[in-house]
């Protein structure tokens, strides 16, 4: 399957695109927050003091120590609330704040600047219990409907604030304020900064994405023409092994040709001769039919010269039989031109060059073909023997193929020093194809074995081999799904392995 780049890294950078301008959002989203967060609790704090400098004397001591003698439920009914009441609007007009609370230390409300909730026990809010101890806590809440000074407002985001407030020797918490400060135009102008930011981020990656993808795709165009580049030299070098591989059997072939021609070359020259010595007879006959067609219909005799006859035939020995040998002749002629015919259909299936054609093709039919082109190129003290199973057709490419197979058999015709023999099994296991070229030879030595499909390396004396044979081998049977193995023993012999999906492969790169 082919990579796609442009593919690949557009999906790929959109994703991490999104995912840092989420994560940059985020970020910039929280650190604000935090920021606003720590900013309001400090104007929070400071307004405490300033409300604690201004009423914390003058009213609130006094009330911590009458509502020490005062039950929860009787604290909206002091004296002192009403005063207090109107002192805090007075100071607290026209501030962001929404709502004042102050707690005794067993967490009753002295005061709200709600009325209706003094009174209440907050003891077990952790606010408040952080802040008894002396520290301060705040929090963003959210509300729908709050009370506020001489209002009910809706949908705000406020901050809430536990602020310890501390006796006059500055270690005892005396009490606890809460305060509520409206943040909501903050958080607006956060949100509509947040969105700007998003905004200039998505431009900025978006050119950065745009400058990255004119710069794959440029690079996925030069990498193509590579491949491409790099295809054409393999198939040139591929073909280039393939006629290598043709130039050892040309000899062979020669020999397989020449025979026929020479026995055929002499039947026919002897067929000629035959010929002509029926050439005598052929004319006399031929005369006599012409005389007997003249002839009137009632005449029924005729007159011959027979002195004039032996001397026309005093030189002729033709006999019956010459026919019949000369039959004889001929059929061998016809025997001679149908095994050059073989022959010549043979090598044009082996060297067809439509190497881009992908067909449904019978592996037994095609190692057949090698088979006999091989014989005659490799010596006759090497025998061939071949067991072929039932395969399926399988699509692939023959021409790719049946050079991987004769090369297969040439090496292994090579290895074998004397007599021999070369095995060829087939055979179907599952979903694959399994085809064994096996011989008796001398086997690949150790040290060679890790590198017999490295491109041009060669044991073989220098003209005779290119190195690229396996190589190619190698390379084909992977395009086409499969694999291409071996085991050895030296001194005993190799058997090649080559294994092919009965399912190929949706495409097979051409070699």
């Amino acid at each position: 399957m082919k990579f796609r780049l442009v593919r690949h890294f557009s999906l790929t950078s959109l994703v991490l695109f999104a995912a840092i301008g989420s994560l940059l959002g985020l970020y910039y989203r929280e650190m604000a927050l935090s920021r606003m967060i720590r900013q309001q609790e400090n104007n929070n704090v400071n307004l405490t003091r300033v409300f604690a400098n201004t009423l914390w004397q003058r009213h609130f001591v006094d009330l911590l120590e009458e509502a020490g003698h005062t039950s929860s439920s009787n604290l909206k009914t002091l004296s002192r609330i009403p005063e207090i009441h109107r002192d805090v609007l007075a100071l607290m007009r026209g501030s962001s704040t929404y709502k004042i609370k102050v707690y005794d230390l067993q967490g009753r409300t002295l005061y709200s600047s709600e009325l209706a909730q003094i009174g209440e026990d907050k003891s077990q809010n952790p606010g408040f219990l952080g802040a008894r101890d002396g520290q301060t806590r705040t929090e963003l809440v959210h509300k729908e409907k709050f009370s506020a000074f001489e209002q009910v407002v809706e949908n705000r985001d406020l901050i809430q604030s536990y602020i310890p407030q501390f006796a006059n020797d500055g270690k005892r918490t005396a009490g606890v304020f809460e305060i509520y400060s409206d943040v909501t135009p903050l958080l607006a102008e956060i949100r509509d900064t947040e969105i700007r930011l998003l905004v200039m981020i998505v431009g900025a990656m978006g050119l950065l994405f745009t400058s990255l993808f004119l710069i794959v795709l440029r690079a996925e165009r030069i990498i193509r023409r590579q491949a491409e580049e790099n295809r054409q030299s393999q198939q040139q070098l591929a073909q280039a092994e393939k006629m290598g591989s043709l130039g050892l059997l040309v000899a062979g072939v020669s020999h397989q040709l020449n025979t026929p021609i020479a026995f055929s070359h002499s039947n026919v020259s002897l067929a000629i001769s035959a010929i002509r010595n029926l050439e005598l007879p052929m004319r006399i006959a031929s005369r006599f039919a012409g005389v007997v067609r003249k002839l009137p219909a009632d005449q029924h005799t005729i007159k011959l010269d027979l002195q004039k006859s032996r001397h026309l035939l005093s030189n002729y020995s033709a006999q019956p039989e010459d026919i019949e040998h000369l039959c004889l002749m001929l059929g061998d002629v016809l025997q001679g031109l149908e095994q050059m015919r073989e022959l010549v259909d043979n090598l044009r299936d082996f060297t067809r060059l439509d190497r881009s054609k992908v067909v449904d093709t019978d592996i037994n039919a095609t190692l057949k073909t090698v088979i006999y082109i091989a014989r005659s190129a490799i010596p006759s003290r090497v025998r061939i023997s071949e067991s072929f199973g039932q395969l399926p057709h399988i699509d692939c490419n023959p021409s790719q193929l049946n050079q991987v197979f004769l090369n297969l058999i040439t090496n292994a015709a090579q290895a074998i020093e004397d007599s021999g023999e070369i095995r060829i099994n087939t055979a179907l296991q599952g979903s694959t194809i399994r085809i064994e070229v096996s011989d008796n030879g001398s086997g690949i030595p150790p040290e060679v074995l890790p590198h017999i499909f490295d491109t041009y390396f060669t044991t073989k004396p220098k003209g005779i081999g290119t190195g690229l044979g396996l190589s190619i081998a190698r390379d084909i049977v992977r395009n086409h799904g499969g694999e291409l193995s071996v085991a050895t023993q030296a001194g005993f012999g190799t058997t090649f392995v080559v294994t092919l999906p009965v399912s190929a492969p949706e495409t097979v790169m051409q070699l």
